[in-house]
């Protein structure tokens, strides 16, 4: 049985113009960007926003990185919902092989549901240390998101990853760890930026690579939101 494309809102109408309807259910989705740009946040609102849409759906949050702040999610949840937060199912990985196996055994998913990765590449950084281990966790990586896209594929959640980013050598520029495998396996990619101003952020659509110009999100207590002016 074929399932049917849809695409989840992020409750930021700005940002679902810009992404074309949304995040891609059945799909790969990447966000990424430096530290502090607002990765974690835009994931959490995304998810409670979703949750209050479609009260039979979950979340599964692999909070990679070790970093997801309780007062945070706290905040958070306290202005979009906190009846939501059991809905919520959060794992936290403490190794890249513990990344693997927290994949292979997620809880059932099904159509609706989303599974966020913050971030992806969390661990896979430190276990990049010479030739031979960067070519083995390169596999690894390639098998995880093979996978990823066959669960989202076969059960139609949506999948929203984070990314880490690279100085690219000789520029001012940076790129997604992992940057090859990133942008093969993801439908949607989404670059977050910080501005001028400190709680503004421009977010970037990267992939698909259409000429849709940047738009601005500010970060408050509530989670991201449009541009406040």
């Amino acid at each position: 049985m074929s399932l049917q494309k849809t695409r989840i809102s992020t409750g930021i109408p700005s940002l679902d113009n810009l992404l074309g309807g949304g995040f891609h259910s059945q799909k790969i989705n990447l966000i990424y960007g430096e530290a502090t740009t607002g990765k974690t946040t835009l994931s959490l609102t995304t998810v409670f926003h979703h949750l209050s849409q479609q009260p039979s759906a979950k979340a599964v949050y692999l909070d990679i990185d070790n970093k997801l702040n309780a007062s945070r999610l706290e905040q958070i949840a306290s202005s979009q919902g906190r009846n939501l937060l059991p809905r919520i199912r959060l794992f936290t990985p403490e190794s890249y092989s513990m990344q693997g196996d927290a994949l292979e055994n997620l809880p059932e998913l099904i159509s609706g549901d989303l599974l966020v990765i913050d971030s992806i590449t969390g661990l896979y950084r430190g276990e990049t240390e010479d030739a031979e281990k960067t070519f083995r966790v390169n596999k690894e990586l390639n098998r995880q998101l093979g996978y990823l896209t066959e669960v989202a594929e076969t059960t139609g959640s949506t999948m929203l990853l984070t990314g880490q980013v690279r100085s690219i050598l000789d520029t001012q520029q940076v790129e997604p760890v992992a940057q090859r495998l990133l942008r093969y396996w993801s439908e949607t990619i989404i670059r977050l930026e910080k501005t001028a101003l400190s709680s503004n952020r421009h977010a970037i659509l990267e992939k698909p690579e259409e000429s849709r110009a940047p738009i601005i999100l500010t970060i408050n207590e509530s989670g991201i939101t449009e541009e406040q002016r």
